[in-house]
């Protein structure tokens, strides 16, 4: 599955939404394993940081947890509901995530040419 191109929101987002759905539509049932982040970087065709990223969007969503050397899951819907924020509150937040994970993009697009130039450096 490929993002679209057309979309102006952050692959990283893209690739959240997309989780988010499974997550929403019950493909990802609570306590599911989520793929690995390399697993979801080849499923959209991203970057392991985009995937990466994607996967701490919706951490901080409070939808999925991370268990060191073991993985990340869907959480239980058992959750206290989040609290309601003012529309500026939610904007802010989205335009600081978008800015979050193009930083993340363009570190991960930085480190891939700097192994290149490397590999082509004499």
């Amino acid at each position: 599955m490929s993002l679209s191109a057309d979309d102006p929101r952050p692959a990283s987002q893209q690739v959240a939404d997309a989780i988010r759905a499974e997550i929403r539509s019950g493909e990802l049932a609570p306590g599911a394993k989520l793929p690995s982040v390399r697993d979801l970087a080849k499923r959209y065709t991203v970057a392991p940081m985009t995937a990466q990223s994607a996967v701490e969007i919706l951490r901080g969503e409070g939808l999925v947890y991370t268990s060191p050397g073991r993985g990340s899951f869907v959480r239980e819907q058992a959750e206290a509901p989040e609290p309601e924020h003012s529309p500026e509150y939610l904007a802010i937040k989205q335009h600081l995530d978008a800015l979050d994970a193009t930083v993340r993009d363009l570190s991960a697009r930085l480190a891939e040419l700097e192994e290149q130039a490397k590999q082509a450096a004499p």
